[in-house]
């Protein structure tokens, strides 16, 4: 790569870095079965469902992350008719959850590549902070990006600008010197939006050509489109 349009290059880590639903899967069917229950496919979905339902009004600020990873546990219990304390299975849950951490398919190889490049990296997540910093050292992201930035650490969660100049300040750059790269329109797009961050889409299902944004579809395109950036 050439020299480069951005000082710094911020990513979203679940759905972006990191396989989110495999580890959610194996973390949610792990808590049931060890309390007798085995979970069928739809009913892993519809947890999933109401999880996205309650991280979405967290990301609206209508609720606080403490009652989002509790209450989502409360909704699911009475779904699928089982009397299980909800503050438990969280608390296994994350544990679970933050004992895993599987990259998608090309980013670890990329990583390497920009790494190797001399490109300045970090994290910005609205996840919980203890489950990232154990998914940070499990994965050794450490090899690749400077510091991991939760909402709990800014004290503000995406789509909030201010986590994004938290994540500046951190950096040392101006805002028209980073880009971010995230797969949720929601949160990662309308925070960067409202930061006055460039933002690329990184999701496998994205059509290309729409939106007021660069897209990329998996990490082979995501290569291109930075380079095309720099060309």
């Amino acid at each position: 790569m050439s020299d480069s349009r951005y000082r710094m290059y911020f990513f979203d880590l679940d759905h972006t870095i990191l396989d989110f639903e495999r580890s959610e899967s194996e973390a949610l069917i792990e808590v049931f079965k060890s309390r007798g229950v085995t979970l069928s496919s739809s009913q892993v979905e519809s947890y999933r469902q109401i999880n996205r339902k309650w991280w979405s009004m967290l990301e609206k600020g209508t609720v606080s992350k403490e009652r989002v990873v509790v209450e989502r546990f409360e909704e699911f219990c009475r779904l699928i008719d089982i009397n299980f304390d909800a503050n438990d299975l969280n608390e296994e849950y994350l544990m679970g959850l933050s004992n895993r951490a599987y990259f998608l398919p090309g980013a670890e190889e990329f990583l390497h590549q920009f790494k190797n490049a001399g490109r300045r990296m970090a994290i910005i997540t609205n996840g919980v902070y203890r489950v990232q910093l154990n998914k940070f050292r499990i994965a050794s992201l450490h090899r690749f990006f400077e510091f991991s930035l939760s909402s709990e650490e800014a004290g503000y969660a995406k789509p909030d600008p201010r986590i994004f100049a938290v994540a500046l300040e951190k950096a040392g750059v101006q805002k028209d010197e980073a880009v971010y790269i995230g797969d949720s329109l929601e949160s990662d797009f309308s925070g960067a939006q409202k930061a006055g961050i460039d933002f690329i889409w990184i999701n496998p299902e994205a059509e290309p050509g729409k939106g007021p944004f660069m897209i990329a579809r998996d990490f082979i395109e995501l290569k291109a489109v930075l380079e095309g950036l720099e060309a």
